[in-house]
């Protein structure tokens, strides 16, 4: 019966810490283990019957001592059965117990998982350490009584081997015994029976634990899943914005460009104003703002001759005065040479085939005139013709062909 009763504390509290026990249930089992005390009162009330019938034995131990060491012997036989069947309950509990154990490993093992994976697995934690406490406290119970059962079970024990060692003496007690033991036996085997069929649903239970863990296993590698996508869409997130960063710092370094483009522009054209302000008032010269840059227009015979591409003295000390502008900066500076659609003279036609030729060779001219005689850096310049595809004037009127004989000088930031 004390191997009974633990087993029962023992199954309550594998139940509790596997969580798989309700409020209700928890109830049936401490209702069972009330009527376990029950009935180890009842068997305590028999002892006291067999210390009233030992006063009756002693009366018939004259009768019974010719047959006591037959009955000895046959006593020692059951003792030893007895002994042999608790041997077999240990190993019982022993599986039992590593039972338990594996599944204590097992929901360790889940827990740490749980913890470093999942907030609602924290949940669960929580619950679980409800169910620690409350199994704490239930234990710390269950030990008070068990230690209170087997404080009377020892001192049944006590009593029992009293009897024992009368019992040597009294032979109708010893047969008392003896159909006493027989019963206990008939007891252990089915307390055996029953421990095999819990045990059976134990192992149930574990299996059924297993496969939970297995669900929450995939789970939470589900859940790892989607954290992966989060991080790599994070990372595209970043790169964007890295993308963004980029671009901003380049429109922002092409803004602080243009700005220093603008304040040179206008700073040149300041100086220019300056410098040529008689040419400006006459017309001869033009001054135009574009985005960041700034066109100096020179018109018709102010630097050329008809039908020259040489520099006439006029142009040279006009140019002279123009590049004392261009040296206090740094902008790229582009001549372009442009013409009127009246074709080249027979004189004229075979040095300047066409009007292309002529174009390029007074945008030429004024490169060379900048760079050599004004000493402006060459790597600034780029020069280039346009015949008559550019005009800036109708070709019906002398005025319009006027306007249209120019060169052009674009002052533009360097990139």
């Amino acid at each position: 019966m004390r191997n009974k009763t633990f087993f029962f504390s023992l199954c309550l509290a594998c139940l509790l810490i596997s969580g798989c026990v309700s409020k209700e249930k928890y109830e049936e089992l401490e209702a069972r283990l009330a009527d376990t005390q029950t009935k180890l009162e009842q068997k305590g009330k028999k002892v006291e019957e067999l210390a009233q019938k030992l006063g009756e034995l002693e009366k018939n131990w004259n009768k019974c001592q010719q047959d006591n060491s037959e009955l000895h012997a046959r006593y020692q036989e059951l003792e030893k059965n007895r002994q042999m069947l608790s041997q077999t309950l240990a190993q019982k509990e022993d599986v039992i117990h590593q039972v338990d154990e594996t599944k204590r490993q097992l929901e360790t093992s889940l827990q740490l998982q749980i913890e470093a994976r999942e907030k609602k697995i924290i949940e669960l934690e929580n619950t679980i350490a409800e169910l620690n406490q409350a199994k704490h406290k239930l234990e710390s119970k269950m030990q008070s009584q068990i230690e209170t059962r087997e404080q009377k079970i020892k001192e049944l024990e006590d009593a029992i081997a009293k009897l024992d060692e009368t019992r040597r003496m009294l032979e109708v007690n010893l047969l008392a015994q003896l159909e006493s033991r027989e019963r206990n036996i008939n007891e252990q085997e089915k307390t055996i029976s029953e421990l095999g069929n819990q045990k059976q649903h134990v192992e149930t239970n574990l299996i059924d634990l297993k496969e939970q863990i297995a669900i929450q296993e995939q789970t939470i590698n589900e859940q790892m899943k989607i954290i992966t996508e989060l991080d790599s869409a994070t990372l595209k997130i970043e790169s964007s914005l890295q993308d963004r960063t980029s671009e901003i710092e380049l429109r922002e370094k092409r803004i602080k460009e243009l700005q220093d483009a603008i304040a040179q522009r206008d700073k040149a054209k300041r100086q220019i104003e300056t410098d040529l302000k008689e040419q400006i008032k006459a017309q001869q010269v033009t001054l135009e703002t574009l985005a960041g840059k700034l066109k100096v227009t020179f018109v018709d015979r102010i630097l050329f001759n008809s039908g020259s591409a040489k520099i006439n003295e006029a142009g040279k000390q006009l140019l002279s005065t123009f590049a004392e502008s261009l040296k206090h900066n740094n902008q790229n500076i582009i001549v372009e040479g442009h013409t009127d659609n009246v074709p080249i003279g027979p004189e004229l036609r075979e040095k300047y085939p066409t009007n292309w030729e002529l174009s390029t060779a007074r945008s030429a001219a004024v490169v060379r005139y900048l760079t050599e005689k004004a000493g402006i850096e060459p790597q600034r310049f780029t020069a280039s013709g346009y015949s008559f595809y550019r005009p800036v004037a109708s070709y019906q009127t002398e005025e319009g062909r006027h306007q249209n004989r120019r060169i052009e000088i674009i002052l533009a930031s360097r990139r």
